[in-house]
């Protein structure tokens, strides 16, 4: 997955992008495996003491997932974004799920023999 990592107004450090490019391809080997990419951006306002964590990601079929979180620093940011992400990684896994592909065929070769 292509991932990228920018500041506005923060310096993001190589210990940042590491852990973000880790945190990322975790997901998306749990998920998916084939994400496409994913940028994440960190911001500062001028009058606030807090971060802003940004995180876009592309997945195949035109699908685009997006979370913002807000913390003290940089790295809580993130992970309340990440985690945010995740869920949403998690429920379109479970969308493209075909839960009911064994029960209608079950059914319908019971009904052919006569035993339902």
């Amino acid at each position: 997955m292509d991932i990228r990592v920018s500041g506005h107004q923060v310096d993001t450090g190589e210990s940042l992008r590491t852990r973000v490019a880790e945190r990322l391809n975790a997901i998306d080997g749990k998920y998916f495996s084939r994400a496409i990419s994913a940028q994440v951006t960190f911001g500062k306002g001028p009058h606030d003491h807090g971060f802003t964590c940004e995180v876009v990601a592309h997945v195949p079929q035109g699908v685009v997932m997006k979370a913002t979180d807000k913390a003290a620093d940089a790295n809580a940011a993130f992970d309340g974004a990440a985690e945010k992400v995740e869920k949403q990684f998690r429920r379109h896994a479970r969308r493209l799920k075909d839960h009911h592909s064994s029960a209608p065929q079950a059914a319908f070769e019971d009904g052919l023999r006569g035993d339902g």
